[in-house]
């Protein structure tokens, strides 16, 4: 009669509390990660830092004809010559965001 000892055990709504207590912990924290990886695919530019890095490597080589305007669903880029000196110029159409940069040409 030793194997019939009480087992002590929880009781259902213990284990409905538990249960609601778990979910709703991983409820926030997904949609916390969910705001989290938003907000790194949304602040990723890095297609647009290499498609600048591209005009300015075209720019000092002299690849393109200055001025150069280029529009696109997000960015307006120009790309203009003052005081020999070429500036590269981008705004951000949804938060008019600017940009510039400053080319240097190359000595040949």
């Amino acid at each position: 009669m030793a194997l019939l000892k009480k087992i002590k055990a929880a009781t259902i709504v213990e284990i409905l509390a538990a249960s609601a207590i778990i979910v709703t912990v991983f409820t926030i924290a997904s949609l916390s990660l969910n705001n989290v990886f938003k907000g790194v695919v949304k602040g990723n530019d890095s297609e647009f830092q290499n498609r600048l890095k591209e005009l300015t490597y075209l720019t000092k080589h002299q690849k393109i004809a200055v001025p150069y305007y280029e529009d696109n669903e997000q960015w307006d880029i120009a790309i203009e010559k003052q005081e020999g000196v070429f500036i590269l110029e981008a705004v951000h159409k949804p938060s008019k965001k600017e940009t510039q940069r400053l080319i240097h040409e190359t000595i040949r």
